[in-house]
């Protein structure tokens, strides 16, 4: 599991000098970090695999029937009085199409994006090896 701790770590090493006055007056802030591209749900997930050793899923379903039957399971679950084991909102979650914009971090704290995606999960996946998270 990605922990808060990693996120920080990446993001501080990104930072060109994490000792600066910018981290203070950062304090309160939310910033959104990224590699400065767009990468859809595919490329995420090919890069994940990639960075596991694993070959990526080959079967793609369409979001309709998936939401559909994802619907279904939830009504029963609580109309039997159990939490649902997947939801709608699930679905709608890992199939919306956002991006995030990272130029504000990069402006105020001078970030620089040291990894891009593929480099990022790489390296995200030695360390939680290394740590035992995975």
């Amino acid at each position: 599991m990605l922990t808060y701790d990693h996120w920080l770590e990446v993001i501080f090493q990104n930072i060109k000098d994490p000792r600066t006055h910018a981290i203070i007056g950062a304090a309160g802030k939310i910033f959104n970090v990224s590699d400065g591209e767009f990468h859809t749900l595919n490329d995420i997930i090919l890069a994940i695999c990639q960075a596991l050793g694993r070959k990526p899923p080959s079967l793609s379903l369409p979001v309709g029937p998936v939401r559909f039957a994802a619907g279904i399971v939830e009504d029963v679950a609580r109309l039997v009085g159990l939490e649902p084991p997947i939801m709608r909102a699930t679905i709608d979650k890992y199939t919306e199409d956002v991006a995030g914009e990272s130029r504000r971090i990069q402006e105020e704290l001078g970030f620089k994006p040291k990894y891009d995606l593929s480099a990022g999960w790489s390296e995200t996946v030695q360390k939680m090896r290394r740590r035992g998270g995975l």
